[in-house]
């Protein structure tokens, strides 16, 4: 695909994607991402390290 194309992602009212082709476009694209650290320069190697704390959701009952 050329750099700069864009792609419409239909999702439901959870944000989740509907349309099949584009959603596993979408998770191939944010997969090749994820790996890259250039990318998603992510220096944590464990969601539960302390340092992650702050990018967690809060449970706000």
């Amino acid at each position: 695909m050329p750099p700069g194309t864009r792609i419409h992602i239909e999702v439901n009212e959870n944000n989740i994607p509907c349309n099949i082709p584009e959603s596993i476009l979408l998770g191939t694209y944010l997969g090749v991402v994820a790996r890259d650290p250039v990318l998603a320069p992510i220096s944590f190697s464990d969601w539960r390290n302390k340092g992650m704390e702050p990018y967690k959701k809060k449970d706000v009952s």
